[in-house]
């Protein structure tokens, strides 16, 4: 008798068990890193993201992603827990291409590599701002909220808008 209790009791652990796996699983696929939680400009192509920074005289930020990709996961997870740059994307166009039918209009001028998160930032011309990466092999990387915030800052700085002094190359 002694022994059908033992193995209730680990029965009943067992079950325990398997409820906060299933849970933390449950969690972690539903986790709001899936996706950002930013109302983005709704342009569909570079050029119309071009348009609108011109329309607008706003720079612009371009996110691409795509949705199997974990470096992207943790980039939109870590601009999604930021509430400083959600209040910087107020005077950018801020836009994501996301998705596995991104073509080679997404790729900044002349370059040819096509990994993912790519960051880039564009003048209020509507030109690609040079703005050094976190790592210098890969000129569109930036793989946090911070990071992006700093080529942002850069950006405003060259262009002598939000408490930067301006005269930097672009």
């Amino acid at each position: 008798m002694r022994y059908l209790g033992a193995t209730n009791r680990m029965n009943s652990l067992l079950i325990l068990l398997l409820v906060v796996i299933t849970t933390c699983n449950v969690y972690v696929l539903s986790a709001p890193a899936e996706d950002f939680d930013y109302e983005f400009s709704k342009v569909q192509t570079m050029a119309e993201v071009r348009a609108e920074i011109k329309e607008t005289g706003k720079p612009g930020v371009v996110f691409v992603t795509q949705p199997w990709c974990g470096a992207c996961k943790g980039l939109k997870g870590s601009v999604n827990a930021d509430a400083e740059i959600k209040s910087l994307f107020e005077n950018w166009v801020v836009v994501h291409a996301a998705g596995d039918e991104l073509s080679a209009e997404w790729h900044a001028d002349g370059e040819k590599d096509g990994y993912i998160p790519r960051v880039y930032f564009l003048t209020p011309d509507g030109d690609f701002a040079k703005v050094e990466a976190p790592n210098p092999q890969y000129a569109y990387f930036f793989p946090s909220a911070g990071a992006v915030k700093e080529g942002m800052r850069k950006v405003q700085d060259i262009l002598g808008v939000g408490g930067g002094g301006g005269g930097g190359e672009l």
